[in-house]
């Protein structure tokens, strides 16, 4: 092991008129439980509005991540218009978005279960609008001239999953009933997204993209008329393409359409007005987001003709309202650190805020002062403000001179303070995707950490999103490359600053970042004492024959190979092959359910550690896909990951933690 065991101390300071319990980084007792994190941490999904009132999905772990849709007006609480069994979500490219529509008094969403498309109007029970067993369906556009909704589609055509689905445009009649089927609208193009119909109904807007690309490397703009009878003419590409891409099309009720478009390196503002497309407003500022889920959103258009935007400069969001007559944008200063999927009601907004001191919440924010109002909290307990750990930026020196991007949250406690001249063991995160980015503001399973004494430095290395399209093209062939170099420049950073332990630095991240950690503790003078891998790429060339469509070319822009001769590049980039360089304890988790990245990627992983004599534990879930969302599991997962530190670190702990299984356990 890297370091002796800690026993906690019965030493007291005295802090201004509070005294503070010494005891070791680690091993702080702490009010945010397990359970709190998991059973009590709603994770919100798309909002919509209807004149004032605002509706939105929330995922609830304590009901096995059953998505319930709710609602809200400015004189009335939150109500649930959903009813159990039902959940509104999507499985379009496996990872969904786009899950509900609201439009009069009428919801229309797809239901987990069957992935069908409903119609709802409370307090009515659903009623069903297809019946299509090899077809997904996600977000959906109400074309109201002629009776029908259209949606992306996804067209399962193999059981087995042997051959890619076909993804589709199609219109779903909603006087027809489910018997009558579904009419294919557009074809042709791999991938399909935002399908939005203009006020006047005679034209229709989308995304498209094809092959090996991801959505935000190259997704462009079509448009195309509709005929009375819902056929669609000819389309023409108005944006986005060849190196670009569009985000978010929005028909505004002047009939210009709007979105966001990269095309000058930042997701900045553009319209079209049927003729011409021109920019409104330019900025080192982004207002695009990484397409992995569908129905997201960075601007609302208000009833007076402005745009409110939710603009990320320097990795923090920013709300900015455009006005259109001076060609200028005036901040509005909210309590906010991040802000998405932002809705006009009226003329104020509806948005997912994060915070400092409060967990993620839906706002109703006033453009005017920048007051916020709460409409639902993802967590019903609030932390007093001196228990919570506020992170800030760090702008760390790479080890090819630019700069990477980092939050850093340090311990935090009302009730105990570290020992003298001593630093803290810090956890460095690596976010998933690995087009991604940090999560800013108050996140309870960072305040779990923090709250018993350790810091966490969350990384936006190489790739990231929020920086600007260069940073994020860094990573482009250099993925298992430059996050790694990134991961271990921030990790030396800490310890040059003061800010971590040496001896007690850890690693941990999940699904494609999964892959930094491992390859993070397989660098000869990497200074991990250990790592934790949730449902992590290990085997590339494994994960490229089972990876569903949406990501079918990531892979090859990511490690910069082509599919006829990707093999040696996906050896050298894979954990598996470098296992017989990791020689610090490692846990690993995952769900067997996973269709993203196999469960045969970690258990692969744990066979070659195990044999190999490193110490290592893995722990699997059978009702678990990718991304842990029943309470049960994250709760069991996270004081696992608790219970494995404080072996590796010698921690002595009060609270109860998991008897963990750790094969080849070290003296």
């Amino acid at each position: 092991m890297r370091s002796s065991r800690l026993t906690p101390v019965a030493v007291r300071v005295h802090i201004g008129a509070m005294t503070k319990s010494v005891r070791p980084y680690g091993t702080w007792p702490s009010s945010v439980s397990a359970s709190m994190v998991a059973g009590q941490s709603l994770r919100f999904g798309m909002l919509q509005a209807n004149g004032e009132r605002l509706y939105w999905s929330e995922a609830r772990p304590a009901e096995k991540g059953r998505v319930v849709i709710m609602s809200a007006d400015p004189d009335s609480g939150p109500q649930e218009l959903l009813p159990a069994p039902y959940s509104a979500r999507s499985r379009v490219h496996e990872y969904g978005g786009g899950e509900f529509l609201v439009a009069d008094d009428t919801i229309y969403f797809v239901n987990d279960a069957d992935q069908d498309v409903y119609e709802l109007k409370p307090p009515r029970a659903p009623c069903r609008l297809t019946e299509e067993p090899q077809m997904r369906f996600a977000d959906l556009s109400l074309d109201r001239q002629r009776g029908r909704l259209i949606a992306v589609a996804e067209r399962h055509r193999d059981e087995d999953g042997s051959h890619y689905p076909d993804n589709l445009l199609v219109a779903i009649d909603l006087e027809a009933g489910p018997d009558a089927g579904v009419m294919p609208v557009c074809e042709g193009s791999d991938f399909y997204a935002a399908p939005r119909v203009s006020p006047d109904g005679r034209q229709l807007a989308w995304l498209a993209w094809d092959l090996p690309h991801m959505p935000w490397e190259t997704a462009a703009l079509h448009v195309a008329l509709l005929d009375d009878a819902g056929g669609l003419g000819e389309p023409h590409r108005i944006a986005g393409g060849e190196g670009s891409a569009v985000f978010q099309p929005e028909w505004m009720a002047d009939g210009r359409l709007l979105f966001s478009w990269d095309k000058a390196g930042w997701g900045n503002l553009y319209a079209w007005n049927g003729a011409s497309v021109h920019s409104l407003w330019a900025c080192d500022g982004e207002l695009g987001r990484p397409l992995w889920a569908f129905g997201m959103r960075s601007f609302a258009g208000l009833p007076d003709g402005r745009i409110a935007m939710s603009l990320i400069e320097s990795g923090e969001a920013r709300i900015q309202v455009f006005e259109p007559p001076t060609g200028k944008a005036r901040p509005v200063d909210a309590d906010l650190r991040g802000a998405d999927g932002i809705v006009a009601l009226g003329d104020d907004l509806g948005l997912q805020a994060y915070r400092d001191h409060a967990a993620p919440s839906v706002q109703r924010l006033c453009l005017g002062d920048g007051s916020l109002r709460t409409v639902r909290d993802s967590a019903p307990a609030r932390l007093p403000t001196d228990t919570v750990s506020v992170g800030r930026i760090l702008r760390i020196v790479g080890d090819d001179g630019v700069p990477v991007h980092a939050l850093y949250y340090p311990p935090a406690s009302a009730e105990f303070e570290r020992p003298k001249d001593q630093a803290p063991p810090v956890i460095v995160t690596v976010h998933g995707g690995p087009t991604g980015s940090a999560d800013r503001g108050l996140k309870l399973k960072t305040q779990f950490w923090t709250s018993r004494g350790f810091a966490v430095c969350d990384v936006d290395y190489s790739g990231s999103w929020g920086y600007g399209r260069p940073y994020r093209e860094r990573l482009d062939g250099a993925w298992g490359i430059r996050d790694v170099a990134d991961v271990l420049a921030a990790a030396r950073h800490l310890v040059d600053a003061g800010l971590g332990d040496p001896e007690r630095l850890l690693v941990s991240g999940g699904s494609a970042c999964g892959l930094t950690v491992l390859l993070a503790l397989a660098e000869p003078d990497h200074p991990f004492a250990a790592g934790a891998c949730y449902y992590g790429v290990c085997d590339l060339a494994q994960l490229q024959k089972m990876t569903h469509k949406f990501e079918a070319g990531y892979l090859f822009g990511l490690t910069g190979s082509e599919p006829d001769c990707a093999d040696a590049v996906f050896a050298a980039r894979s954990p598996l092959n470098r296992a017989d360089q990791i020689d610090v304890p490692v846990v690993l988790f995952q769900g067997l359910q996973d269709k993203v990245v196999p469960p045969q990627q970690s258990q692969q992983m744990v066979t070659t550690l195990r044999q190999r004599g490193v110490p290592v534990a893995y722990i699997e879930f059978e009702a678990e896909g990718h991304g842990f969302r029943q309470a049960e599991t994250i709760e069991t997962a996270l004081r696992s990951e608790y219970a494995f530190y404080a072996e590796v670190l010698g921690l002595t702990v009060q609270e109860a933690l998991p008897a963990l299984e750790i094969e080849n356990r070290r003296a």
